[in-house]
């Protein structure tokens, strides 16, 4: 049974005011009585928190300068409601005053004989806390109730019918591929709170009533890892305190939660055929055109595709997690946040590697903002792991056939970040490194950086000189001496020293369009070289 609060109309009901009067504020008579309190003094502003049930036998009300300031003061207060016994003090309350209550809806209740004001608190205060520790009861039975149903099946109905008979009305949960809603003749009604929810996400917030067709409903949402999975609406009817729905909401909601948990958990578990889906797709040397089609499902050839690679450096935190556990943490955060972005992911976790596969149809994977993927796993990387994100998103491809393809293009992304040679993600920013990649590996990458810069770099050799260290930062500062000294710590006639220097062995037009051009493409593929990499921390500590 609901124990609503108590209302001034029914507290009217109770035997001590069988001889009570209203005067006034006959709509006002629901207002919520949180207290009763007997108040004698003519201040009463620091007396009064807000829904108090004022006893008096009308003494400050005896001055008549302060009879306005005083119903004012507890109209803005919010008091539930005024009773005066009459008789002993005051006879009579005048016309204007009986105006400003009935003009605010505020009910002034006379006693026309002699009252105990102990009998009514002692009455009220017995009511209100029998009602309170019966709802704290009905919150706990309920909370126990919710817990033994989340490990039933069906737990989710079973909860939203648990909520709907002791609330009497109609209970919705809300989750992105699945429908709930008791009793089962409120289908209609979900298709119109799905699709207000959908329109005004953002808006939404938790206990907060809204308006659907002249109903109002609550609202909480359900929560797994600080993700919203749900919503849990009531139809607001017959209602406890709002404290207390929101405790009884949010304990259905942790039912809720826990269910979710699960059954993704037990998806996840089933998902190693997913992985193996993955690892086929990269290893397509060992498979025949026509098997593509017995292991990929149908629809994902109409779409086209971005592929992440995350190696997931985990021993260097000291405490491994490896465990089953972590990688499905990690799938169930990732899973359902690459769905709502509108992809159909296929995800491995093996080898300390992490690789998504994210199908889409062509026309919306353009216009899907990859920042909010870097973000995200901007964002774990800095909570799970130490080390920086290094991890990598190929470009858009439309034939399955071109996984690996696309895995290269990301372990190329991850290989330059590795070596702080870029700071973005996405292969379509790698910009120079388009070509400088390919060529990383064959004997004209290195002939090309022997023509360009290996008179610079015998002459650092012979002389112990910072001539290649110099010569990249000046060309990242366009030229600008000022900033390139700045950076080198060192004075503006050190460089210049060193600029002349540069200008006998590469030619005073080096800064020439062209010239500067392949002298930067021939730096940049020099760093790039694994063999030059001892060479890194030395010649450019200081470029970033």
């Amino acid at each position: 049974m609901v124990l609503g609060e108590l209302t001034v109309e029914e507290a009217l009901k109770r035997n001590t005011f069988q001889h009570a009067k209203v005067l006034t504020g006959v709509n006002g008579l629901n207002r919520i009585i949180k207290w009763c309190h007997i108040l004698e003094v003519k201040e009463i502003d620091l007396f009064i928190n807000g829904g108090e049930l004022i006893l008096t036998t009308g003494i400050s009300l005896l001055d008549s300068a302060n009879q306005w300031n005083y119903i004012e003061t507890l109209i803005k207060k919010h008091a539930a409601g005024l009773c005066i016994e009459l008789g002993s003090s005051i006879r009579a309350i005048p016309s204007d005053i009986l105006s400003l209550a009935e003009k605010n809806n505020f009910p002034i209740i006379i006693f026309e004989k002699t009252i105990r004001f102990i009998d009514i608190t002692q009455d009220l205060h017995s009511l209100l806390i029998n009602r309170h520790h019966q709802n704290m009861l009905d919150l706990d039975r309920l909370s126990q109730n919710f817990n033994k149903l989340s490990l039933q099946p069906n737990g989710i109905l079973k909860i939203l019918q648990e909520l709907s008979l002791y609330f009497h009305c109609p209970c919705f949960f809300i989750a992105s591929n699945e429908k709930y809603y008791y009793p089962t003749n409120q289908g209609e009604t979900e298709a119109i709170i799905r699709e207000y929810i959908h329109n005004h996400l953002k808006e939404t917030k938790a206990l907060t009533p809204f308006y659907l067709n002249n109903k109002s409903y609550s609202l909480n949402t359900v929560q797994v890892f600080d993700q919203i999975w749900g919503y849990l609406l009531i139809e607001n009817k017959q209602f406890p305190s709002p404290e207390l729905t929101a405790l009884i909401l949010d304990r259905a909601s942790i039912a809720l939660s826990h269910i979710l948990l699960r059954n993704r958990t037990t998806e996840e578990r089933k998902q190693s055929d997913e992985a193996e889906l993955v690892h086929s797709l990269l290893n397509m040397e060992t498979l025949e055109s026509n098997q593509l089609k017995n292991i990929l499902p149908m629809h994902f050839f109409s779409h086209s595709f971005r592929l992440i690679c995350w190696p997931l450096l985990e021993e260097e935190q000291g405490v491994s997690r490896k465990g089953e556990e972590f990688r499905l943490y990690l799938l169930m955060l990732l899973r359902p946040f690459f769905k709502e972005l509108g992809f159909h992911p296929l995800i491995s976790y093996r080898h300390q590697e992490l690789i998504v596969i994210l199908f889409m149809q062509p026309p919306k994977i353009e216009l899907v903002n990859l920042q909010q993927i870097t973000d995200k796993l901007i964002e774990l990387t800095e909570a799970y792991f130490p080390s920086p994100a290094f991890f990598g998103i190929s470009s858009i491809h439309h034939e399955p056939m071109n996984a690996k393809i696309a895995y290269e293009e990301a372990k190329q992304i991850v290989l330059l970040k590795q070596k702080g040679l870029i700071d973005c993600h996405t292969y379509e920013q790698i910009g120079i490194y388009h070509l400088v990649l390919p060529l990383s590996k064959t004997s004209i990458i290195k002939d090309y950086i022997s023509i360009h810069l290996g008179k610079v770099m015998e002459y650092d050799r012979l002389n112990n000189s910072e001539l290649l260290k110099t010569l990249a930062i000046y060309l990242e500062c366009n030229g600008n001496k000022k900033e390139t000294s700045e950076r080198l710590f060192i004075v503006r006639q050190t460089l210049y020293h060193r600029i002349e220097k540069l200008e006998r062995i590469l030619g005073s037009n080096f800064m020439h369009s062209s010239n500067r051009l392949a002298i930067e493409v021939a730096i940049k593929a020099f760093y790039l070289d694994e063999r030059a990499m001892h060479f890194k921390d030395q010649l450019l500590a200081d470029v970033k």
